[in-house]
């Protein structure tokens, strides 16, 4: 087990997912599980409209016991208790800061994908518990922006309210472009 997981299994781990098993493949990838469904984490590339790279977007890779690759929708809908959809969409977010962090993406951000159905559930301060899990790693920490579901382009009140947020806590923001998946608009800099 490396160095990093061993911080964040003692750090983090048992305070926000203890549900959730988590270990190191031979690879050195962090690997996580969710009723039984294999959670990693990929990386691409992405740019703004100006083709001036923001970082790196971090993409669940869910994997069922029988080898199915899962759509986020169909995890979703494994989550039936209240609670389980917001702490699984942190927990995945922790996978992929994991992930990255031992890839050595450099200086390049880390941009993570947020749900809506996280983004409904909880009201206010949105950042400040992935912040807390961010501070707990200590150590120098990449730049950090959250991707926003589409939907939230044509909802301006509420977009505000969610770039404020997360700027709050040191968060920058993005929207996907309609060009094309690699391709981010970004709502703020942190």
């Amino acid at each position: 087990m490396n160095a990093l997981l061993t911080q964040y299994l003692r750090t983090v781990h048992a305070d926000y997912f203890m549900e959730f098993p988590l270990w190191s493949t031979a690879d050195g990838q962090v690997v996580g599980e969710f009723l039984k469904v294999r959670l990693s984490s990929r990386f691409a590339p992405v740019h703004d409209a100006a083709g001036q790279p923001l970082g790196v977007l971090a993409q669940l890779h869910a994997v069922a016991p029988g080898g199915e690759v899962l759509a986020d929708e169909a995890l979703t809908r494994l989550t039936r208790v209240s609670e389980t959809p917001v702490v699984l969409d942190r927990f995945i977010r922790s996978l992929h800061l994991l992930n990255y962090l031992q890839a050595g993406y450099g200086e390049q951000g880390l941009i993570l994908p947020v749900s809506a159905l996280l983004l409904e559930a909880v009201s206010q301060e949105h950042g400040r518990v992935f912040r807390q899990i961010v501070d707990r790693l200590a150590g120098p920490l990449p730049r950090i922006g959250f991707l926003l579901p589409a939907a939230y382009a044509t909802q301006p009140a509420r977009l505000a309210v969610l770039r404020a947020n997360y700027a709050r806590h040191g968060f920058a923001t993005f929207l996907p472009a309609e060009q094309e998946a690699a391709v981010l608009q970004r709502l703020d800099v942190c």
